[in-house]
């Protein structure tokens, strides 16, 4: 058991923190002295404030990057707009200020060219071609998929699920893919459209949507197989893709609140299976954690089971096997009428549970926390967990933040997020570099990016973390950056400054935050 009673002292931290606030006199500051990751392997290098910032997020949420302008792209929730920013003054050994290219308008683009909008929630690039992923006015409309050049000027679009969330390439650049939720937004008595997904085959021009009606047989088995529903659904409306990550002509789709992963035939455009993920045992000591909000570090076992319920995943090879990575968030649904999160108490304290009533594919004898609060690599093949990262991200902030331990991304309260879930790892992705093979993870809560090297997925090890948050700060406005929501790594091939580099989307705080990896 790992216990600590935080004092009034506040311990200094092992990696000092430079002021990072978004506004450019206190990003300047630290251009005598690159912020430094706890190992050295990850540095600070650049930033840009969209200068909007919401406690509530959705402002920089998703950022991509198009290697042949040198550019990013990333999607403004505050302002209904995509961001285009020139990085091509990013240096190794220099803090930069990056500023606006061009910001592009969405909800005009909408009207002037015929397609309905309330929000565009998701971005991609390739070779020069900007996709996004559009949700129409009415929430239970069909969505778009709009693709703009790569000066923001519309090209085309194409009809979509209801609700498309995320968007991406496949690898070739010959389809595009997204994810459309279909949330019941008004309530299970109204609307509950299909979740689905949307394959555009830029080659033939042809747009096909695919939903899981045909697993509506086959509920039971996919229950068996880990899978978890609402109470008397359908899994046509109760699948709620969240996430893609492409493998050749396999796409696998992460089913958010179901905690399972769908397969996809994109050529044949059918969902191959779907598998459930299990569950994290937390009785187990290597699965400790903080649930208890007493203002105090308490990490022990618990009669408790996590539910993995990744949002970002991400495919990769190892010694040519294909494995997933998952970002183990969680995610309750609460909705007009309906909610399927409850509490428990431990030590007099209310515990984030879900209402076992609710569900089924659950055990009514257990209670199960949402989310891990973890990272987890499984076997692409048939979704076995070869690794999962236990305790280890509520342990490092323990050890090296022990005054802001589990904070939210809007306050600097100790303990503040242990009965909910804790650090919250909210987007991964990986990235080559010589002959190993690294995550990276955005927890979005606390703050930062943990990196592990996963070049032997059974036996992942931490390689660095990062938080360029700023602890001093008393307002949002003076936080740094907050609420990491999107990631994209680049290779230092196709990087500014010839080395690689991860871009973090940060909803609360509007900002990007630079990396440079080593």
């Amino acid at each position: 058991m790992f216990y600590f009673k935080q004092t009034a002292a506040v311990l200094p931290f092992l990696v000092v923190l430079a002021s990072c606030s978004s506004d450019s006199s206190s990003a300047s500051s630290v251009l005598a002295n690159v912020q430094k990751g706890y190992n050295g392997h990850l540095s600070y290098i650049g930033s840009y404030s969209t200068g909007e910032h919401n406690e509530d997020g959705g402002v920089a949420e998703i950022v991509a990057y198009n290697k042949d302008n040198k550019k990013i792209y990333m999607v403004n929730g505050a302002v209904g707009s995509i961001d285009i920013v020139s990085v091509d003054m990013l240096r190794s050994d220099s803090f930069s200020n990056l500023t606006l290219y061009k910001r592009v308008d969405i909800q005009k683009m909408a009207e002037d060219n015929g397609f309905s909008y309330s929000d565009v929630t998701s971005v991609d690039v390739y070779n020069g071609t900007v996709a996004l992923a559009v949700q129409a006015e009415v929430y239970s409309d069909n969505g778009y998929i709009v693709l703009l050049d790569d000066e923001g000027e519309y090209v085309t679009s194409y009809n979509a699920g209801v609700q498309p969330d995320m968007i991406c390439f496949t690898k070739d650049g010959r389809y595009i893919l997204s994810a459309n939720e279909g949330e019941p937004r008004e309530g299970y008595g109204a609307i509950d459209p299909k979740g689905s997904v949307t394959i555009v085959d830029l080659e033939l021009n042809i747009t096909t949507t695919v939903d899981f009606t045909d697993f509506d047989t086959q509920k039971s088995d996919l229950i068996d197989r880990g899978v978890i529903f609402t109470k008397d659904a359908l899994p046509s409306t109760d699948l709620e893709p969240e996430y893609i990550t492409v493998d050749g002509n396999k796409a696998y789709v992460s089913l958010q609140e179901a905690n399972a992963i769908a397969t996809l035939d994109i050529a044949l455009g059918v969902f191959t299976d779907i598998r459930g993920l299990g569950f994290k045992d937390h009785n187990e000591e290597a699965n400790k954690l903080d649930v208890v909000k007493n203002d105090e570090i308490n990490i022990t076992t618990q009669n408790l089971y996590g539910v993995y319920m990744p949002d970002g995943i991400s495919f990769f090879e190892a010694n040519g096997a294909g494995y997933i990575l998952t970002a183990n968030e969680g995610d309750g649904r609460d909705w007009e009428g309906y909610k399927d999160v409850t509490s428990i108490e431990i030590d007099g304290k209310k515990v984030d549970t879900l209402d076992v009533s609710k569900k089924e594919g659950l055990d009514a004898a257990k209670n199960y926390l949402l989310g891990a609060r973890s990272f987890s690599i499984y076997s692409a093949l048939d979704m076995t967990q070869v690794y999962d990262s236990g305790s280890d991200f509520e342990e490092f902030i323990a050890q090296h933040y022990p005054a802001f331990f589990n904070a939210s991304h809007t306050n600097n309260d100790l303990d503040s997020r242990s009965g909910k879930k804790g650090p919250e790892p909210e987007y991964i992705t990986s990235i080559n570099i010589e002959d190993k093979t690294y995550a990276l993870i955005g927890l979005e809560r606390f703050g930062g990016v943990m990196m592990y090297d996963i070049t032997t997925p059974a036996d992942a090890k931490f390689y660095d973390y990062i938080n360029t948050r700023d602890f001093n700060g008393t307002e949002i406005s003076d936080m740094g950056d907050l609420g990491v929501e999107g990631l994209c790594a680049v290779d230092g091939a196709d990087s500014p400054t010839g080395k690689p580099i991860l871009f973090t989307a940060n909803e609360v705080s509007g900002t990007i935050a630079v990396f440079e990896i080593r």
